[in-house]
């Protein structure tokens, strides 16, 4: 396995990280129901074999990814890896939740420590929330009691606001959405240059985009890679990519298999920085310009669409629906559409009452498209 400086710290990381978001489970629509025996093989697996970095969250396998690895970080393994997880900013509603939370995170993992806290995905109004309940005053206090050890964030939202919330606070690492099409997206590379230049670790996450980049690879990017010389899976040339970053110091990899394990611990085992010629790069481009050219719907993200009267999550359903369509994903998409969306809030229940589509930038035909996506997921 190969380690990397941890920012400005004294800490060393795998280059590979283990999201726990994506266990195996019992039940295919259940995400509470998390395969416990086959998750712990692979964690163990991983562990053994190198990996020093398990990134969890409140909300993951909706609350139970934290009791899980409670049980499974047992028996020496606790204190063979940094352990990360997160605060859910968007709960807090005064100043007293942000310890509730966090006391009930470290009853979770049967931990007094947690190495990595990071507040969890940041935008404009989780941002408001941090400042409005004194949340990062809470994280002076839970580092002067050394109850962690480095504090940091996850983003989701445009560069600006990234690189504003770099400077307000000295955090000692970041983790950003990232992969080879999404270059520019959110805080992207330039925010990954920018929190490293201002020392923070730079933690990558998405470097496969949940898989897609990896999973039913359409020809035309399978000849692309071909070009390439090397002999390589669409997810070691989409990891290799990531790496090649001197800025980064870790690519979480939400693993569901131990294949899938076996195969990236294998790959983490080599070097990657500055391995990628400008020619490989270019190729990474024409990979990205492809599957750019098969975007559905022209959405930004922007949000300004929301809130929606009937709670429907319009821009996440597009994204959804972007990515069924770019990446031949449909399984994928609709898996997440139901798992994470209410019957009450999907598609179906849109009104047609137009207000989305006069506030949308893009001028984007919502209510149409919402139904449209809703019937292909559902």
């Amino acid at each position: 396995m190969i380690y990397r400086k941890f920012g400005r710290t004294d800490a060393m990381v795998s280059q590979l990280g283990f999201g726990a978001m994506r266990f195996p489970l019992t039940e295919p629509y259940d995400p509470t129901k998390i395969d416990e025996v086959k998750a712990a093989e692979m964690l163990h697996y991983a562990i053994d074999n190198g990996v020093n970095f398990i990134d969890s969250a409140y909300p993951y396998h909706r609350q139970t990814s934290e009791i899980f690895l409670g049980k499974a970080l047992k028996n020496g393994y606790r204190r063979k890896v940094y352990l990360s997880t997160k605060l859910p900013v968007w709960l807090v509603k005064a100043k007293t939740d942000s310890l509730r939370y966090f006391d009930e995170q470290l009853q979770r993992l049967q931990v007094d420590q947690i190495d990595m806290y990071l507040l969890h995905s940041l935008g404009k109004n989780s941002w408001k929330t941090v400042n409005e309940y004194g949340i990062l005053d809470f994280v002076d206090k839970i580092l002067d009691a050394e109850k962690i050890r480095y504090a940091g964030f996850s983003y989701h939202d445009d560069l600006p606001l990234f690189k504003e919330i770099v400077d307000a606070y000295p955090w000692k690492f970041c983790l950003i959405h990232l992969n080879y099409v999404d270059d520019q997206y959110q805080a992207g590379l330039e925010g990954m240059e920018y929190a490293y230049k201002k020392g923070l670790a730079v933690m990558v996450m998405e470097p496969l985009r949940g898989g897609r980049l990896a999973n039913n690879v359409p020809p035309e990017v399978l000849s692309i890679m071909q070009q390439s010389g090397r002999t390589q899976t669409p997810a070691e040339f989409a990891l290799r990519w990531v790496l090649n970053r001197p800025e980064v110091s870790c690519v979480l990899s939400g693993m569901s298999t131990l294949e899938q394990v076996i195969a990236n611990v294998s790959f983490a085992a080599e070097e990657h920085v500055n391995s990628l010629t400008e020619e490989d790069l270019q190729l990474y481009y024409q990979a990205k310009k492809f599957y750019h050219s098969k975007t559905k719907v022209s959405c930004s993200q922007c949000g300004y669409c929301q809130p929606c009267k009937q709670k429907i999550p319009i821009s996440f359903i597009l994204d959804l629906y972007n990515d069924a369509c770019m990446y031949d994903a449909v399984k994928e998409s609709s898996w997440a559409y139901r798992v994470f969306i209410k019957p009450e809030n999907r598609g179906d229940q849109c009104t047609e009452c137009g207000e989305c589509e006069e506030k949308c930038p893009q001028k984007i035909p919502v209510s149409e498209l919402i139904k449209e996506a809703h019937e292909l997921l559902k």
